[in-house]
């Protein structure tokens, strides 16, 4: 059971729920700007190398800011069913608390930061 107290955990969940209008608004702006600022529109007609290196970028670069987006909001999802279900503030890895100043700052949070320094050890290896 998380060691967190009432006023944590409430504080911790209106973080959560502030932000999650902020990501709404930015994915769905994102995706706005993909319809507008599409691969061939960037082109404009052009077929310079340039332009066509400056395209992609920028293409690349909203698609990886909505993917951002949205898996944000997809934790914040997953950390409101560990708050129902009693398993909020606890390392999935090794089941202790994770301290309220790395829940404060990353409220999302799934590991405690030794767990989450291995695994992202790990996935930097693959």
């Amino acid at each position: 059971m998380t060691s967190l107290a009432s006023s944590q955990r409430e504080h911790l969940a209106k973080m959560m729920d502030e932000r999650e209008p902020v990501l709404r608004e930015e994915i769905r702006a994102g995706l706005r700007r993909m319809r507008v600022e599409g691969y061939d529109e960037l082109l404009s007609g052009t077929s310079d190398a340039g332009d066509e290196s400056l395209a992609s970028l920028v293409t690349d670069i909203n698609n990886a800011d909505a993917k951002r987006d949205a898996v944000e909001l997809q934790d914040i999802f997953a950390a409101r069913a560990r708050m129902a279900d009693g398993t909020y503030g606890i390392c999935i890895d090794c089941d202790v608390a994770i301290p309220y100043e790395r829940l404060e700052a990353y409220p999302t949070a799934k590991r405690c930061l030794a767990c989450q320094q291995v695994h992202e050890a790990k996935r930097a290896q693959r």
